[in-house]
């Protein structure tokens, strides 16, 4: 009896998180795919130890519902074919919580994985002025103009030239990206820092500014050609409707696909984490490796991605 009735409590949530664009409340259900497929297989066992028939069809249903969402984990997409001198680069991006009592450590890990594109999600403060001031003296670009204030929700450091750079209008209680044009391999790059409002649980306004943002910033990557890096905390897995639309409407797909469970916020409880922090490529850019981690004081996992970029034809030798 216990079992049928988590399993029926199970499917509820399933068909919430299926019908997550209807109800912001349904959308914050969308993020625990692979905690619902744990509970779904062992639920599944149980009721196929205790003979709950009509339990175990349901949760065969929940598995295959929430195992083919999770698929893209372990299955990659596909990345365009390249050249054998595409360009290798690596992309680093982490929430670094304005709180942080270990800046330093920070500091440490941009300085160990030695990433040629830096995008900081919340360093701000003053206690961020100096970790800010040494980051910035190992690249010759950055953005926006005001970095090293340690005023502004994204920072953006960069080993490329960065030829244009453009702060989103200010919605909710921030800008909630920050775009760049930045010139590499010969190519002109778009490469985004982005962190929207985070959702509150009991409250669907933040949940809203969200999805206003994401799509903006959709219907603005839209409009612009060529090749794209889009990186930061989302505030939202890829799981959502909302995220989804997002890389629809860009054209993007996430770095992480094909490289296994990369879940970033909160760095505790484990079992609770989910992927909230993303690196979402567009255009002749293939991805070679993808990781998270390890802990930098935050709340969240740093995510680093390894790139290769196609050359301009003019740029080749």
């Amino acid at each position: 009896m216990a079992v049928t009735i988590l399993a029926a409590g199970l499917a509820a949530v399933t068909l919430a998180v299926l019908a997550a664009r209807l109800w912001w409340p349904f959308d914050l259900l969308t993020h625990f795919r692979l905690q619902y497929l744990a509970a779904a297989l062992a639920l599944l066992l149980l009721a196929m130890a205790a003979g709950a028939r009509p339990a175990a069809v349901l949760l065969v249903v929940v598995l295959a519902v929430h195992g083919w969402a999770v698929r893209d984990l372990w299955l990659p997409r596909g990345d365009p074919p390249l050249a054998a001198d595409a360009l290798p680069l690596t992309v680093f991006a982490a929430n670094v919580l304005a709180e942080n009592p270990r800046p330093e450590a920070v500091v440490a890990a941009v300085r160990d994985k030695r990433p040629d594109i830096v995008v900081l999600v919340d360093a701000r403060g003053a206690r961020w002025r100096e970790p800010l001031a040494r980051l910035g003296a190992l690249y010759p670009q950055a953005a926006p103009d005001t970095w090293a204030a340690a005023a502004g929700p994204v920072v953006i450091l960069s080993r490329f030239s960065i030829r244009h750079e453009r702060l989103a209008p200010r919605t909710a209680d921030r800008p909630p990206y920050l775009l760049t044009t930045m010139t590499i391999a010969g190519r002109a790059v778009t490469v985004v820092g982005v962190h929207p409002t985070s959702p509150e649980p009991f409250d669907g306004r933040d949940s809203h500014a969200r999805n206003r943002q994401l799509d903006r910033l959709g219907r603005h990557l839209a409009r612009i050609d060529g090749p794209a890096i889009v990186a930061g905390d989302f505030n939202t897995s890829l799981w959502s409707p909302h995220a989804r639309a997002l890389l629809r409407a860009a054209g993007l797909r996430p770095a992480a696909a094909g490289f296994g469970w990369h879940a970033t916020w909160p760095l505790r409880p484990a079992l609770a984490r989910v992927p909230l922090d993303h690196v979402l490529v567009r255009g002749p850019i293939a991805v070679t490796d993808f990781r998270s981690g390890p802990p930098v004081g935050s709340d969240h996992l740093p995510v680093a991605a390894d790139l290769r970029l196609e050359k301009a034809p003019a740029d080749r030798t």
